[in-house]
């Protein structure tokens, strides 16, 4: 079971436990749009395309996440924790 840790910028964090090991992964929920900017002259934010219609509860089965593990594998953001 992967549980919920904590949100921030932009980021819900969920550990999961493999082995005897802890670790901790992001799940981006915005997109900057680079292109596009606002009347501040800011990049806008939107609500990341990736999440679909997932449901994030406070406890998941890890393999509802391996899209988002598989991620934070590739980009090395896959934490030991404990």
């Amino acid at each position: 079971m992967a549980k919920f840790s904590h949100y921030v910028s932009g980021n819900l964090y969920y550990t999961v436990i493999i082995g005897d090991d802890k670790y901790q992964f992001p799940i981006s929920t915005v997109e900057e749009d680079n292109d596009a900017t606002s009347r501040l002259g800011r990049s806008l934010l939107y609500l990341s395309e990736d999440l679909g219609t997932t449901a994030f509860n406070a406890e998941i089965r890890g393999s509802e996440l391996i899209r988002w593990i598989g991620k934070a594998l590739e980009k090395e953001e896959l934490i030991k924790v404990g």
